[in-house]
């Protein structure tokens, strides 16, 4: 909701000062490829990672972040942060140890106006398209 509180300025600082985090959950809108790419470079060791109302999670931003870490990640949430099919797919297929990926997302994660009756349409389409 505030996005400069939590940019990706914090999470290199993280990934420099705790190097060694096994598990960590993140948020905001201000967290991007750049801190997330940071994050996973100097944080080898995560096992669990949740990412909440983080900008949308795409494949492009799964295959840099997956480029620069998360091998040993296990588990991955995304809680109210909007994800592509595509990227899960790639989070699934490189992350070897990857045991479960959650995603809690609602209608208004992707849309200003969550009633109206197109957006419902959409958001039932991109639901089954996840799963």
């Amino acid at each position: 909701q505030q996005p400069a509180r939590f940019s990706n300025r914090c999470l290199q600082t993280i990934g420099r000062c705790w190097p060694h985090l096994r598990a960590l959950g993140v948020g905001g809108a201000g967290c991007g490829i750049q801190g997330l790419a940071s994050l996973a470079r100097n944080c080898m060791r995560l096992q669990v990672l949740e990412l909440d109302h983080v900008s949308e999670i795409n494949q492009e931003v799964a295959a840099e972040v997956c480029r620069e870490g998360l091998k040993g990640l296990e588990m991955l949430v995304l809680s109210s942060t909007p994800v592509t099919p595509k990227a899960l797919l790639h989070f699934n297929s490189v992350c070897r140890n990857l045991k479960s990926i959650v995603v809690q997302i609602g209608i208004e994660d992707y849309f200003e106006d969550p009633n109206s009756p197109e957006a419902r349409k959409l958001f039932d389409e991109m639901v089954n398209k996840l799963q």
